[in-house]
């Protein structure tokens, strides 16, 4: 996949995040600072509307330090982004610059434009009524090993109904988990199940927190209806560049509406890649769509 972007009308900057093992945010937060003054200094008159792009190794687990470094040093700067997968393999993801295959590397792509643009974020969840509470887990490496103190593999299947031999990604993908964040639901979904019954998140998930049983509204009519309301916004969308979670093209590939989603991509002219997870403002989401609209004139 290939954007190519009018110089007339952007102007660019990268900071390079390497050694993700050893992210220092303090370190982070200077860097993108710097290459965002950068951008400033290179900026036509007209280029007035900002956002910054994520790139992120999607196995580094580093994603909500990352994001959260780049909300604070750009303050009111519009963020998205996602991970790179490896179409769920889990072994090896890569970020490229200029020629280089990269590994334990984020990159923070700051823009800015003449054009209409906008960053969004949707989901197509609504919140059950079905709550449990997380009782031992490890942030770090995103694993939850018990729900209401019952083995967590266990606990989620019999919360959605299910045999824990039977939790696949397409499971997982039907049924993820919320978690309430400043008055708003977000998705926490879950990566995979271990043979000792421990549950893998694509998010940082901490011991104490409530999650929420999620409900699907229909993925084509949730997109269309976003998309349209969007394009409005902004006078048409001339291009919009995405990240897709995986999880969403699971559900999508289980359910048969692939075809329906395409058409509606096609549409509103959305290109993009499937992810391991994806960032919006200060967080780092699962089971989202996040992006970037481009409006055809200036504003």
């Amino acid at each position: 996949m290939a954007v190519a972007f009018d110089h007339s009308a952007f102007s660019f900057q990268i900071c390079p995040l390497t050694h993700l093992n050893a992210f220092s945010m303090a370190e982070s937060g200077e860097a993108i600072e710097a290459a965002y003054f950068s951008l400033l200094q290179e900026l036509t008159p007209d280029q007035k509307n900002f956002f910054a792009m994520l790139l992120v190794d999607g196995l580094s687990r580093r994603e909500e330090e990352i994001a959260a470094s780049t909300y604070a040093a750009l303050d009111a700067v519009p963020i998205f982004g996602a991970s790179a997968g490896d179409n769920l393999n889990f072994d090896t993801t890569q970020i490229f610059l200029n020629g280089r295959v990269l590994e334990d590397t984020a990159l923070v792509v700051l823009g800015a434009s003449s054009r209409p643009v906008e960053v969004f974020k949707l989901e197509h969840f609504s919140p059950t009524e079905d709550r449990v509470v997380v009782t031992s887990a490890d942030p770090q490496r995103r694993v939850v090993w018990s729900i209401n103190a019952e083995p967590a593999a266990d606990e989620y299947a019999r919360l959605i109904g299910a045999d824990v031999g039977a939790l696949t990604p397409e499971i997982f993908a039907a049924n993820p988990l919320l978690v309430r964040v400043g008055g708003d639901y977000h998705v926490r979904a879950i990566q995979k199940v271990t043979p000792d019954g421990a549950l893998h998140f694509f998010c940082a998930i901490d011991e104490g927190i409530v999650l929420t049983l999620a409900h699907p509204q229909d993925m084509r009519d949730n997109l269309s209806q976003h998309m349209g309301r969007l394009s409005e916004r902004i006078g048409g969308i001339e291009l919009a560049l995405c990240f897709d979670c995986i999880l969403r093209r699971l559900e999508a590939e289980r359910l048969g509406i692939t075809g329906d989603l395409l058409q509606i991509f096609d549409h509103f002219r959305m290109i993009g890649f499937n992810t391991y997870g994806e960032q919006y403002r200060f967080l780092h989401l699962s089971q989202t769509l996040t992006g970037l609209a481009i409006g055809g004139g200036k504003r």
